[in-house]
C-alpha cells in the first residue's frame, strides 16, 4: 500500500553526516557544557511509553499536534508552550522514503517500493529528502520532542549526545559497537556492516522531532534485508537480542525493558528530570495526556480494522 504524508524530517534517518569522534555525555566535543547550563532548572520532561504499535501516519500526526498546540501556546503568552515530551514506541510494518527529485512522475513506483509490494507493510512517500527505511515490532522508536534553546544546546551537540546515549547503552549490555560508523554514517554500528540504531531529526522552531530508531529484537531485520536501507549496499540491519546471543550473553530483552532503560539516561545525557506523563500536571500536560489518549484510541481502531500484521514479510506475494 503506497500513500503519501507530509514533509516532516529535515535530517532524515538514511542522511549521512559527519559528526566526527562518538561523543560520551560527559565529553567535550562539542564546546563547552554537554548540555545548557541552566537545563535543571527547566521543567521535568514528559515521558510516555505507547502499548499500542501506531500506524506510521498517526506517529507524524501525535508529533504535529503536540508542537502546533506548543507553538499556538505561544503566541498567547510567550511563557506557555514550554513543556518537552519524549515518546518510545513501535510502528506497525512501514517502509518511508523521500520523493525522488529526478522522478518524472511522482505516481511512478520508487525503485525500494517494487521490492516490498504485497509484503504486508505499508509504504509512504513523504516530501523529504533520503533514502528507504523500515520501521515496524521489535524496533524501538523515539521522539523526543524538546525546546533546544530553552536547554541551550546546539544541534549537533544534541544529535551526539543521542548517538553517544544509544551507544552507551548497547556498550551496557556487553556488546561492542561504534557510534558513529567508522565513515562518519551517524548511528550505532555493531560493526562496518551492521547497523542497530538510527538517527534522524527535524526542528521546527527549534523544537525536535523525529529522532531514533533502535533494532531490539530480529524480527525487523527480514523486512530491512527486502530493500537496500538508507542506500548502503554493505550495511545490514542487526538487532541488539542477536548481537547478545552471538556474544554468549542472555538475550531476552524487550522492546518495553529497553525504554524504560533509556529513560534514566536521557535524563543523564541531557541533565533533565524525566516523569511520566500520566502523572497530574498543569493544563499543558493535560493537553498532552488528552491528545495521547486520542492518539491511542485511533491506533487501536485502525490496527483492530486491519487484523493485525505479519511477523514476517510474506516474500510468496512478492511482486517480480
Amino acid at each position: 500500500m503506497r500513500s503519501s504524508i507530509p514533509r516532516l524530517l529535515k535530517a532524515t534517518r538514511c542522511a549521512r553526516v559527519s559528526l566526527g569522534a562518538p561523543t560520551p555525555p560527559s565529553g567535550a566535543a562539542c564546546s563547552g557544557a554537554p548540555v545548557g547550563p541552566g537545563n535543571a532548572a527547566l521543567a521535568p520532561v514528559r515521558y510516555h511509553i505507547f502499548d499500542e504499535p501506531l500506524p506510521y501516519p498517526v506517529g507524524l500526526r501525535l508529533q504535529q499536534r503536540v508542537i502546533d498546540a506548543r507553538l499556538a501556546a505561544r503566541k498567547d503568552d510567550p511563557k506557555a508552550g514550554k513543556q518537552d515530551v519524549l515518546f518510545l514506541l513501535e510502528h506497525t510494518p512501514t517502509y518511508t522514503t523521500g520523493r525522488r527529485d529526478n522522478t518524472p512522475n511522482p505516481e511512478e513506483l520508487h525503485p525500494e517500493e517494487k521490492k516490498v509490494q504485497n509484503v504486508g507493510a505499508e509504504f509512504f512517500i513523504t516530501k523529504r529528502g533520503g533514502q528507504v527505511t523500515y520501521h515496524g515490532p521489535g524496533q524501538l522508536v523515539g521522539y523526543p520532542l524538546l525546546d533546544l534553546n530553552a536547554m541551550e544546546t546546539p544541534t549537533r551537540c544534541y544529535v551526539e549526545y543521542l548517538q553517544a546515549l544509544l551507544g552507551e547503552y548497547a556498550t551496557s549490555l556487553g556488546l561492542e559497537v561504534h557510534a558513529p560508523h567508522p565513515d562518519g554514517h551517524v548511528g550505532v554500528f555493531s560493526s562496518t556492516t551492521e547497523k542497530v540504531a538510527s538517527i534522524g531529526i527535524h526542528l521546527r522552531h527549534r523544537i525536535t522531532s523525529h529522532g531514533f530508531s533502535m533494532n531490539v529484537t530480529t524480527e525487523p531485520k527480514a523486512w530491512f534485508d527486502l530493500v537496500t536501507a538508507c542506500g548502503l549496499d554493505d550495511v545490514h540491519a542487526v538487532g541488539l537480542t542477536e548481537l547478545l546471543a552471538r556474544a554468549g550473553k542472555p538475550a531476552d530483552l524487550s522492546v518495553r525493558g529497553v525504554a524504560e532503560a533509556l529513560v534514566p539516561r536521557f535524563a543523564a545525557t541531557y541533565q533533565r528530570e524525566f516523569l511520566p506523563l500520566a502523572l497530574e500536571g498543569d493544563d499543558e500536560v493535560r493537553g498532552i495526556q488528552q491528545i495521547v489518549k486520542e492518539t491511542e484510541d485511533e491506533a487501536r481502531e485502525i490496527n483492530a480494522k486491519a487484523g493485525g500484521w505479519l511477523s514476517k514479510p510474506d516474500v510468496s506475494r512478492q511482486v517480480a
